[in-house]
């Protein structure tokens, strides 16, 4: 009589991941952060409704960001109930538990496409301008068809990984000839 041991089944962790909708990209754009210190790369899409999406595709500073799509008319009605003067911290609803960068990145990408203004009283703080101008120019590209490609971005690395692949890093210190290593010296300090 052989025993046979079951095998135990420990449940692993698992992501529960929200299901992005099926978008076509319409237009890459660039803009700087709202502070200018950083290039942004947006992508704007449209599903088969034609409701018009945002994202944030790349940053070229350190911060985390979210890079999911935002719906246009999510992002309006959170400006239009969020606090006025309107600031970034009006779409953070929106990104509840997520980066908090990418509220002002979105920002920044409505700026840049004419969606948003600095506040004539407050140049820290944004206001809405005519979206029509915008929406007859996206309508335009849904009409053409036009579908833009997105190639996947390589998964990045974390820092430290990076500077271990790097390799050892070769410093500028001279050491003076004639002065030894005194630990006596250093611990009085």
């Amino acid at each position: 009589m052989s025993k046979s041991k079951a095998k135990q089944t420990i449940p692993s962790e698992t992501k529960v991941s929200i299901p992005q909708p099926v978008l076509r990209v319409l237009k890459v754009g660039a803009c700087t952060n709202v502070s200018g210190k950083h290039k942004l790369t947006y992508h704007i899409g449209c599903n088969a409704e034609e409701a018009i999406y945002f994202r944030i595709y790349e940053n070229s500073g350190s911060g985390y960001f979210s890079t999911e799509w935002v719906s246009l008319t999510a992002m309006q009605k959170a400006i239009e109930t969020g606090p006025t003067p309107t600031t970034s911290y009006a779409l953070y609803p929106l990104f509840k538990g997520k980066s908090v960068n990418t509220p002002a990145f979105l920002l920044a990408a409505l700026l840049a496409e004419g969606l948003m203004q600095i506040h004539p009283d407050n140049p820290r703080c944004y206001a809405t301008t005519d979206s029509n101008p915008f929406i007859l120019e996206i309508k335009q590209l849904m009409t053409s068809n036009v579908s833009i490609e997105i190639a996947p971005k390589p998964p990045k690395k974390h820092l430290r990984v990076q500077l271990m692949e790097a390799g050892p890093v070769s410093t500028n210190h001279k050491i003076k000839p004639g002065r030894p290593f005194d630990s006596q010296r250093l611990n009085k300090q």
